[in-house]
Order: C-alpha cells, then structure tokens, then sequence
C-alpha cells in the first residue's frame, strides 16, 4: 500500500472520528455563540483540521518525491 493511500486512510477515519464523537464527548459542555459545542467540534473544527492535515501531509509527500 503506498504512503498517500495509508495518509488518505488515516485522515478519513479521523475525521469521521471527529465528527462521529463530536456530539457524544462533548454533549454536555453548553453552548459557544449560540450553537453547541459539539456542533462547532464536529462541523467546523473536524473539516479544517482534516484540510490543514492534508496540505500540511501532502506538502510532505511532494519534498520527499523531491528528494
């Protein structure tokens, strides 16, 4: 299996572990601007974290394929 396959495995079951878990870790925790914290947690935080991830994993590929 090649590295970009395993990354693309790894980033996808962690952001489906983020938004999957979201609700139920932070369920309790109250409300930030009016909407759940799990909401922001598995809405917001989950897609940008697995954006940054992959640009930054990404990056990482290309300078080793440089090389």
């Amino acid at each position: 299996m090649s590295l970009l396959t395993k990354i693309s495995l790894i980033l996808t079951f962690s952001y489906f572990a983020f938004w999957c878990f979201g609700p139920l870790w932070l369920n309790e925790l109250g409300n930030w601007f009016g909407l759940p914290l799990w909401f922001w947690f598995s809405c917001i935080c989950a897609p940008l974290l697995l954006i940054v991830s992959l640009s930054f994993l990404l990056s990482k590929v290309v300078e080793n394929d440089d090389d």
